[in-house]
């Protein structure tokens, strides 16, 4: 497919978890195939964009980078507002970040109310395979079920592990949401 030829649909995906857990080195290795080792703290929320194909359509996802510290609580009203689907990150290596989940979750439902969007669920930094300190029982027994996401994968923005693979399920999530892929 020609990446140069105008998208014919769009989507607005928020990124979204604690601080520091690899949110925006998740989507600069998505948009510019880049890792950084240097960690920048994202201020309030950071825009990028790229075309995706799926399943033949050719899609615009506005990626909304969103600040996880607490101070930038305010303005996720805004950014979350208008959003189509949400990438909800954690990091395998910290077991306060999967706390943090049900936070999230209950802030995106509340957000936007009635208009569910479909989340797909990252645990991060799966490269740093002797420093993951997650306990995989309740992950797969307790968080998982309550957040029902579409689906749950394991990433590493550093060695591109899933990255393609989060964007792509989440993308094919919102155009069967939208009627345009049959569920």
């Amino acid at each position: 497919m020609d990446y140069t030829e105008k998208a014919k649909y769009h989507m607005k995906i928020i990124v979204c978890g604690t601080g520091a857990v690899g949110k925006t080195s998740i989507v600069r290795r998505f948009v510019e195939n880049k890792f950084e080792f240097n960690y920048l703290l994202t201020i309030g929320m950071e825009p990028s964009n790229r075309k995706i194909e799926v399943n033949g359509f050719l899609v615009n996802l506005i990626l909304f980078d969103v600040a996880g510290q607490e101070r930038f609580q305010t303005l996720r009203d805004i950014f979350f507002r208008k959003a189509n689907g949400a990438l909800v990150v954690f990091d395998l290596t910290r077991p306060d970040s999967l706390d943090d989940l049900y936070d999230w979750k209950s802030q995106i439902d509340e957000r936007l109310g009635k208009n569910r969007i479909p989340t797909v669920l990252l645990g991060n930094k799966a490269d740093l395979d002797d420093m993951i300190q997650i306990d995989y029982g309740v992950l797969e027994d307790t968080v998982i079920p309550d957040f029902q996401p579409v689906k749950y994968l394991e990433t590493s923005a550093y060695a591109n592990q899933n990255i393609h693979e989060a964007f792509s399920v989440i993308t094919k999530e919102v155009l069967k949401k939208q009627g345009i892929l049959k569920a």
